[in-house]
Parts: structure tokens; sequence; C-alpha cells
């Protein structure tokens, strides 16, 4: 499924003349005045979407190996096609208690539901959309509606795309794939029903299979396969409207996407739907006790709009911008000043005598050997959004401030804008830093194994929630310095153990960036100095991240 924007509602006629429509029923007004028949309207949801799952399953045929698991043709006699029979997910009755040891000798069958398995307890976080009684009951039904086949054939891609990585089992690459083909199919048919189009099955289906993307995506140039999911969950956010937050499981799937379409405006330099803002006001109300949380998403989304704004260069000068995003981070600062005591974190030194914490970090030793404690993990997440947004906006500020010394003699600016500077500068290190001690949270390094709060020892949600504060992060300094190299040996972890390609595609783009600060030397305190053509962080590459 590939999102192909949002048509035009006019009706045949209108949209011929190219005049505006005012879409009357059941003929439209102008149609109507000039005694014409109106034509009547098109379906939308058809039109905001191209089918290509066979494409995906003529791609997926040719890279499969010699050795193929058994199929079935489809009663058309169509090459290329591999209908898959049903299988009875009512076996995850009993697996979902044993712990998941795949063998290489296991059939195909078996493998799916034991996958199914690990994603499921990679999802055990109070919280979480995948692990709430409505999945759950889908995932352990046969057969129903396609937006609910969808679903499971989606649940299964992903998490045996996992499994194929963090267990080295390339036979799993397989299956994958064909459930990846097969879900594509079943989301298009749901598609063209508008009620099934609206169902939080159709909806969880388009951010798996964006999840997908993230997990098999080791190239940069992949990035488009995810943005075109999140662009379609997006029309189907606009569809769905307010009426997505009256359930618990609308509004938790709401909340577990609203930060990736903002993440992918950003990448993108554009505008945040307004929809996403309505939604995320109401929730507001639905949940106050998630009251920081949402303010902070309006903020980063302004931060977006900022970042589109300057694009199509609405501003008319460097200093409109510079106050524009000033007035950003404001708000930023501002959000951090009303935090409560329940956001509070601690701040710890690796214990030399503590042999198991770098056994705990999948072999990897805290930065400077220092490390951060949170509640639980969507408060450092959370953080992690601030201190991204706060690097984007201070990186906007400065460069800008570079804008105007390239126009102006150094001594003629003010040394209001010297000191900024300095502070801009210290203020982006010391964010990086932060986000690089937050990391052995993600993965229970603290040793805190018992808390009802801690990540699932196997869960890929630390990883994943990781590769966008740590691309942030990662592009600040200098390509030889000891941030820059750690960060990238903790995305190679990331990829190697929880089977998230697109980790090491993070890793190669910051190893090979210059940094946002990479002209700053002794001699240039104020950092006015650089290339002012360079790109800025949010044109290099963001990547995605789950609530």
């Amino acid at each position: 499924m590939v999102y192909c924007g949002k048509p035009s509602k006019g009706c045949g006629e209108c949209r011929a003349r190219k005049i505006r429509c005012d879409q009357s029923r059941p003929a439209c007004s102008q149609c109507t005045r000039a005694k014409r028949d109106c034509p009547g309207y098109r379906d939308q949801l058809s039109l905001m979407f191209r089918d290509e799952s066979q494409e995906v399953v003529r791609k997926a045929a040719g890279s499969k190996k010699s050795e193929r698991a058994p199929r079935t043709v489809s009663p058309e006699g169509k090459t290329g096609v591999v209908v898959e029979p049903e299988f009875d997910f009512n076996v995850l009755r009993r697996l979902g208690s044993r712990p998941v040891e795949i063998q290489p000798s296991q059939d195909v069958e078996t493998t799916k539901y034991e996958a199914i398995c690990y994603f499921m307890r990679s999802n055990a976080i109070p919280g979480s959309f995948w692990t709430s009684d409505l999945v759950s009951k889908f995932l352990l039904q046969s057969g129903g509606p396609a937006s609910q086949r969808a679903m499971q054939a989606s649940v299964v891609a992903t998490a045996t795309a996992m499994l194929s990585r963090v267990r080295g089992l390339p036979s799993l690459q397989d299956v994958a794939h064909r459930e990846y083909g097969s879900a594509l199919r079943l989301l298009n048919t749901a598609l063209s029903d508008m009620d099934q189009a609206k169902t939080n099955q159709t909806l969880g289906t388009v951010v798996l299979l964006a999840i997908y993307e993230v997990v098999t995506s080791r190239s940069p140039e992949n990035i488009d396969s995810w943005t075109n999911h999140i662009n379609g969950a997006t029309a189907l956010l606009d569809i769905r409207g307010t009426d997505q937050l009256k359930t618990d499981a609308g509004l938790k799937l709401f909340l577990h996407l609203r930060y990736q379409i903002i993440i992918s405006c950003l990448q993108r330099d554009a505008r945040v739907p307004e929809s996403l803002f309505e939604c995320t006001k109401l929730t507001m109300f639905l949940r106050p006790a998630e009251a920081h949380g949402n303010r902070l998403i309006m903020i980063i989304g302004k931060l977006s709009n900022l970042r589109a704004d300057i694009r199509t260069k609405t501003f008319n000068n460097e200093r409109e911008i510079i106050s524009a995003a000033s007035a950003i981070e404001s708000d930023l600062i501002a959000w951090l000043a009303s935090l409560p005591p329940e956001f509070n974190y601690t701040n710890h030194t690796k214990s030399p005598f503590d042999s198991q914490f770098q056994h705990r970090f999948k072999g990897l030793s805290p930065y400077d050997d220092q490390y951060h404690i949170y509640p639980n993990l969507w408060v450092c997440n959370s953080w992690n959004q601030y201190r991204s947004a706060r690097i984007v906006v201070s990186e906007i500020i400065l460069s800008h401030i570079r804008q105007i010394s390239t126009t102006s003699s150094i001594t003629s600016l003010s040394e209001e804008f010297h000191l900024q500077c300095k502070a801009l500068r210290s203020t982006i290190r010391r964010l990086a830093v932060d986000i690089c001690r937050g990391a052995p949270f993600h993965f229970n390094a603290h040793g805190a194994d018992t808390s009802p709060n801690s990540i699932p020892p196997e869960s890929y949600i630390g990883g994943l929630v990781l590769l966008w504060p740590l691309f942030v992060a990662g592009i600040v300094e200098s390509p030889r310095h000891g941030l820059r190299r750690w960060v990238v040996k903790c995305l190679e972890m990331i990829g190697h153990t929880m089977g998230i390609d697109q980790a090491f595609a993070v890793a190669d783009i910051i190893s090979a960036d210059p940094g946002i600060l990479r002209s700053v030397t002794e001699t240039d305190e104020d950092g006015l100095i650089g290339d002012s053509n360079a790109p800025d962080l949010t044109s290099r590459l963001p990547v995605p991240l789950t609530r």
C-alpha cells in the first residue's frame, strides 16, 4: 500500500472545468444551476492508496533461496502469487506460556506461532496497544474480516523478520517476505471498504508494516518505504477523525502513532496535519494525567511546522527565523520547568565492582561511565523527545546566526548574539550527552529487572525508540569525537541484538556526517565561523520512533 496524496473531492464535471465544487448531495449546486447531470463523487479512500502488493510479492519471490517452504498456487494459476494456507492462531494459547526457543529444524508454521509470542512478549509493557485485550483477542482468532487477517499477517511478518535476525536464521526471512505480501493484499482489501478502513485493525496493520520497514531496511534509501506507510497511516487518522479516541484501544493507537507522523514531517520539512493537533488537544481532556506528554507533542509539532515554513521561504529574513525558533525554544524551557516530580530521574556512576553491567548492556559500557535511571520507559522517552527537539531548534538558531555572520562583520554582531551562540553550543553538547546516558535504561542495564515497569529482556522497543535520539546526538560532534564513536557502537549493538537493520543504516550515516559543531574550535569560541551552506540537522536523515 502506497499513499498517493489527498485527491480532489469534487465531482467529475467540476474537476474537468477546474472550478470549486460544494460537494452537495445528491448533486452539487454548480451542476444543478447549470442544468447538467452531476456525475457524483469518487471513492476517496481507494484513490488515496495505490495497490503495490503484487509488486511486493514479485520482489519477495525473486529474493527467495533455493530451499523454499511448501506453498499452494492460486486457483487462477497466476505466476508469482503465493497463497498461504490459513493457520490456527489458537495454538498461541499453548505457546504463550513457554519461552521462545526456535531451532533451525522446526517447521515454518511453528516458527510463525512462536514469532507472534515473541512479538507479544516484547510489547509486554504497561500501556502498550499491542498487548491490549483487543489485539490479543484478534490474534487468537482464525478467519474474520480482511482487516483482522491483515493485522495477523503483519504481526507475523514483523516478528518473523526480527527473529530471523536475532536468532541468526536467514530461512525465516522468506516467511517474513511472504507474510508481508499477504498483509499488503489483505490491507488493500480492507481499504476498499470504508467501515473496515476505519477499524483499529487496519490502522494497526499500517503501523506494523512501517515497523517492518525499520526492521528490514538496512539501506538509508529505504526510508521512503517507511515514509509511505506513515503517510498512509496519517490519511487513515484523518478519516477516523476524533471518533477514534472514544475507545481505549483507539486512543492508545493514536498515541503510538502520532510521534512517528511528526518525525516523518520533520524529515520532509512538511507541516503536521491539523487533525493530529486537534486529536492531541482532545487527548489532553481525555487523559489529563498525561498532559505534559501532550504539551510536548504540540511543541514538537510547531517545530516541524517551523521547518516547513523555512523550506517554503515564509520568513522575510534570518532574524525572523531566529525569533520564531527562539519562541519554540522558550516553550520547551517552560515545559521543562513545569515537570512534576514523577518525571525526575537520577544520575549514577558505574561501579567498578558491577561486573554484570556490561553484560546487561549487551557488551557496552555507559558513556563516560555515567547513566540515568528513570521511573519508566515512557518518562525516559519523553525526556529524549524533549532533548532531541531542543537540539534541533538550537541548531536552527545557531545555523541562521551563522547565516547573518556571513553578511555582517563579526564585530558588528551584538554581544548578545555571541553569548547566545556559546550557550547554544553548550546546550547542544549537554543534551547529546544526556541522551547517551539514558540509553542503558532502555536495556535494563541498571539491574532493576524485577520492576513492573521494566522492559522485557527480549523487547525490541528499547532499541526502536532510541534510533531518533541517538541519530540526533550522534551528529553533534565531529567524526573522531568519543561521543560519536560511542553512539555508532550503540546503534550497531541494537542492530545485532534486536534485529533492527535500520540501526546499521543510521550508524553509517552518522559515521559520515561532518557534525553540527564541526566548525567550532578553540579559536571560534562563539561558533560563528563555519559553512553556512552546509546541510542542517533535519535534512540529513531522521529515523522512525514509536511512542
